[in-house]
Parts: C-alpha cells; structure tokens; sequence
C-alpha cells in the first residue's frame, strides 16, 4: 500500500513538471509578442520612409514609369501608402461628406428590409428578462 507521503511527493512531481512546462509556454508566449511588436514598429518605419521616398519620386516620374524601372508592380507600390493610413485621408478629403457607419454591401443592403421573425415561444434564448432573477 502507498503512504501518504509516497503519494504526496508523486503529486508535487507531476505538479513541478506541469509549472515548468505552463512557465515555459508562457515565457516564449511573451518573446514572441515583444518581437512582432518590434517587428511592427521596424516595419511602420519602412512603411513610412518608403511612403516619403515614392512621394518625392512622383516629381520626377510616373509611378507607373517607377514600377517598370524597379520591377515591382504599381499595385504593391500604391498600398505602401495605404498601410501608413495615407490613403484614408485621401479618400476622405476627395469625397466631401464621410461615408462612414454606411454599408453598401448588396448583403446589408437586402438586410436593411429583412423582417426579423419572431422566435417560438418555448425557445430558450439564454437571456434573462430584466424582472427575473437568475
């Protein structure tokens, strides 16, 4: 028969072997979250420099003459800007009055007239009425 003891020890074993792994976990958990935060930063800055760079080159170029000079296509040189939020405020300046909060998708659009259907009266939503208590 196992005494107390025994038992005891070969619990805190198995414990001592689950914290170091739940520690491990975790520690490599917030490595990589502080190097893509890094990585992050870096990249705005890239972003950034590269925005500055095919704004100055527009005075000396199309970006389409830049595109076949680099080889990169016009497409990936116009979305450095869109990733600084530089072309948010193009298109919010350029369109007078913000569409904002309005979808057009045909989806919500069909939604929008949708009549919602009432559910049967056994059903059990999971949400309790403000005069009952739980």
């Amino acid at each position: 028969m196992v005494t107390a003891d025994e038992i005891r020890a070969r619990v805190e074993a198995a414990d001592r072997a689950r914290i170091q792994t739940r520690a491990d976990a975790a520690a490599q958990i917030a490595a990589d979250v502080e190097r893509r935060t890094t990585v992050a930063a870096e990249l705005a800055e890239i972003d950034a420099s590269l925005t500055a760079r095919i704004d100055a080159a527009a005075a000396v170029m199309t970006l389409a003459e830049l595109a076949e000079f680099t080889g990169i296509p016009e497409t990936e040189l116009r979305a450095v800007g869109s990733r600084t939020g530089e072309s948010r405020s193009r298109r919010t300046a350029r369109g007078g009055k913000s569409q904002r909060g309005k979808s057009t998708t045909r989806a919500a659009r069909s939604r929008r007239g949708a009549a919602v259907a009432p559910l049967p009266a056994d059903t059990d939503t999971g949400v309790v009425d403000a005069g009952q208590s739980a």
